[in-house]
């Protein structure tokens, strides 16, 4: 931080903010390895006392983020940061005000509710779409809308609707209006773009299906995300049902998960190249500002702009394959004696409407998450009730992918996001693709990316994004933060033609 420009009173009122903060965060830290465990290691016994301290734990860093001093600390820091000069200074002041004027309006006793009602929501979750039952799960989704609807009134500015204050928890400064606008931008160029590739797309190649060992995916993934720039000292890689990146301080923990199946191993592979992609954004937060919101993410587009970056960007590409697969090979000699980079490159992306987002192909994913917006904004407008979320979620299937799912796992419970009240939040992914394309368009300005990647050299990649995306935090809005890396604004264009001259050199077509 710098201090040329600070008075020593002007410093200690700085310094407190810090340490009001820091306790702040260590509420946080405890609750997160608490919620982290309960995905990855916890018995399924241990939930009822589990939900009871993360909603404990909820109360107590709700206080303290409420505490009138941290409001007087506040009020000093603006005076001594103005006096700095120190922009960087007074973004995190900004920041801080921003998280402190919205969590006094939010109850405590509703914090606590919430945090509990989660913990117990991702149980019943987990077990409904175990036994495939949307109707086990269907109470606990209905007091999760009831909760966040209630939320979106502590938080909502007369003119703003609910759906509207929700997705700002996650992108600042996005609307329902702008978002509906891009959808209709970039769903038919999708659409277009499926239509001309499924119509002669090659069957799965045989070599495919493997089987793969999954102790040896897992270590092949790690070396890949080693390579790439995940730094293991300061993460780790578990197992659970659904795969998920976590910091319980950034930048010196975060942490990822992934799952394995034999007969599959791109889940496994992209999904640990997905998740890096998101560690090692919070691994690239500046230190210097642990405990501030200069060490977390301005919005969660940008956070999914790293992680699609860096699975579809790079690890989807031919150029990928031209140095990754000869170590592939090392692990599995037999099904891999014959397969080329190019065959490879083919057989990852595939263009095919299929049932599961999370699994879907590059193309189609973005149908998944219009899909997942309209009927989002259905539930928070009123048109929509819980009881008809299955029905209405196969007919926007059938709409925008053309299947119908078979079943509740396969469908209206595949994604784990409502289950922790994330409504709202589905968006960022669509613009994650859109700022990680003009992200790779920057960046092939400056650095031939398929040269190095096919080279194994991703310094100069992951430097650019350390640099301009990384260690700024939170210190720009998102839409400020796109224009200041790359020099112009949002246009979904730019993805589509990414997209276009991507299949264009793949298929062929």
């Amino acid at each position: 931080m710098t201090t040329d420009n600070i008075t020593t009173t002007e410093h200690e009122a700085i310094t407190d903010l810090r340490e009001h903060l820091r306790k702040i965060a260590l509420i946080q830290h405890a609750s997160t390895i608490l919620s982290w465990d309960q995905e990855t290691h916890m018995p399924s016994s241990g939930g009822a006392v589990r939900a009871e301290a993360l909603g404990e734990l909820a109360g107590i860093s709700h206080k303290r983020a409420q505490d009138p001093a941290l409001g007087e600390s506040i009020e000093r820091a603006e005076e001594a940061a103005h006096a700095s000069g120190d922009e960087v200074l007074q973004a995190m002041v900004r920041e801080v005000r921003h998280d402190y004027e919205n969590t006094l309006k939010i109850p405590v006793e509703h914090a606590t509710e919430t945090a509990e009602v989660n913990s117990k929501s991702i149980q019943a979750w987990q077990q409904a779409r175990e036994q495939d039952d949307f109707s086990a799960y269907a109470p606990m989704l209905t007091k999760q809308v009831e909760l966040q609807k209630a939320e979106a009134g502590y938080l909502r500015d007369q003119e703003d609707c609910d759906y509207d204050v929700l997705m700002n928890k996650y992108e600042r400064g996005m609307t329902s209006a702008s978002f509906a606008a891009i959808c209709r931008q970039v769903v038919p160029g999708l659409k277009e773009i499926i239509e001309r590739v499924v119509a002669r797309s090659l069957p799965e190649p045989e070599f495919f299906r493997g089987p793969w060992d999954k102790n040896r995916q897992l270590e092949f993934s790690k070396d890949v995300a080693k390579e790439l720039g995940y730094d293991f000292s300061r993460g780790g890689l578990d197992l659970t049902s659904h795969p998920f990146c976590t910091s319980p301080v950034a930048p010196f923990d975060v942490r990822i998960t992934t799952r394995v199946y034999e007969d599959n191993f791109t889940s496994n592979l992209y999904g640990v190249i997905h998740e890096a992609g998101h560690a090692m954004y919070e691994q690239g937060f500046d230190e210097k500002w642990i405990h501030t919101p200069l060490c977390d993410a301005i919005s969660l587009g940008i956070h999914e702009s790293q992680s699609r970056f860096w699975e579809n960007d790079i690890g989807r590409t031919e150029a990928f394959w031209v140095h990754f697969l000869p170590q592939m090979k090392q692990y599995f000699p037999r099904i891999l004696e014959d397969v080329s980079a190019n065959d490879m490159a083919i057989a990852v992306n595939p263009v095919k409407p299929s049932l599961i987002r999370v699994d879907a192909d590059e193309v189609t994913y973005g149908l998944h998450i219009a899909l997942r917006f309209e009927v989002e904004q259905a539930l928070f407008s009123g048109d929509l009730e819980v009881k008809d979320l299955p029905g209405a979620w196969n007919e926007k299937m059938q709409e925008y992918l053309g299947l119908t799912p078979p079943n509740f796992k396969d469908g209206v419970l595949q994604d784990i996001h409502w289950s922790f009240g994330a409504f709202g939040y589905f968006p960022t992914y669509l613009l994650g693709s859109l700022y990680s394309a003009q992200f790779h368009e920057a960046i092939s300005q400056e650095i031939d990316i398929d040269q190095e990647v096919a080279a194994g050299r991703f310094s100069g990649i992951f430097d650019w994004l350390r640099e301009r995306i990384h260690r700024q935090g939170r210190q720009f809005m998102p839409l400020d933060l796109l224009e200041r890396a790359v020099g112009k604004g949002l246009d979904p264009a730019i993805f589509i033609d990414h997209l276009d001259r991507k299949v264009q050199s793949i298929h062929g077509v």
